[in-house]
């Protein structure tokens, strides 16, 4: 005789399965939560929360920050939801004086503006001096008339170049080979020359800060003759005399004219 299950005995309809009411609790929470949040005030929170607090600037040499600031145009309050970080950072790297320029976020509410900035290697003529990096970009001076103490070039006018143009042309790129050729770590000769004339194409003439006259090949010559003129001057130097003037062109000669005591030089008008 089989076993009565009494199944027969149950009323009313099937009981719901537990996986089934699960769900519609899920759905039912899940509405009631987006009604809460759609009635909060999001608008009024954003506006009064979400907003930029500070923005800091790392890494200047010369410029000012507010002048950065300026470029950057994020203020505090300004919406930081909305903010793009990419276009900041366009708008930063417009400043001809900035090589580079990183911006990220700085803490919940911050923006950090990080740049390098170009350094100047060479002052040209432009009405004024003006300065040019070592990638021959134009800068401004940042105050009239003050300029880096780097190395004047003569002998090329660029005014007709406006502020962050990049100087391709022949005279600026011989200059900045020159300037980087006597800043060679053997060398460190830059410091000593105040005017790189680029006047004849046919060779260049540097004028160093005690007055001597260096004359060398259009283009730098090699640091192994550099190195001869900078162990002559020092020897000359030693023995207190000065010269008028120096002739590099030819390769393992350094030719001296006009070597008088440094005392009688000082005195002496420049020809």
């Amino acid at each position: 005789m089989a076993r009565y299950q009494g199944r027969a005995l149950h009323r009313g309809g099937p009981a719901p399965a537990p996986g089934r009411l699960r769900r519609v609790l899920q759905v039912v929470t899940v509405l009631a939560v987006l009604a809460l949040v759609g009635s909060l005030p999001w608008r009024e929170w954003r506006r009064d929360h979400a907003v930029v607090t500070t923005l800091e600037v790392d890494g200047l040499r010369y410029l000012d920050a507010q002048r950065v600031r300026t470029a950057a145009a994020v203020s505090p309050g300004d919406d930081l939801l909305s903010l793009d970080l990419a276009e900041v950072r366009q708008r930063v790297m417009r400043v001809p004086r900035i090589e580079d320029a990183r911006v990220s976020r700085r803490g919940l509410r911050g923006v950090r503006v990080q740049v390098r900035e170009r350094v100047p290697a060479l002052a040209v003529l432009h009405g004024e001096p003006w300065e040019v990096d070592t990638s021959g970009v134009l800068l401004e001076p940042l105050q009239p008339g003050v300029v880096a103490d780097v190395p004047l070039l003569t002998g090329y006018d660029a005014s007709r170049h406006p502020p962050g143009a990049q100087l391709r042309i022949a005279p600026v790129q011989r200059g900045l080979a020159w300037t980087a050729t006597l800043s060679h770590h053997a060398l460190r000769l830059a410091g000593r020359v105040s005017e790189i004339d680029v006047s004849d194409p046919r060779l260049t003439r540097l004028v160093l800060i005690g007055g001597t006259r260096v004359v060398g090949s259009a283009w730098p010559v090699s640091v192994r003759q550099l190195s001869g003129l900078r162990a002559t001057l020092a020897d000359l130097e030693q023995k207190g005399m000065r010269p008028a003037e120096v002739d590099l062109r030819f390769e393992g000669q350094i030719i001296i004219r006009d070597a008088h005591p440094a005392a009688v030089a000082e005195r002496s008008p420049a020809p």
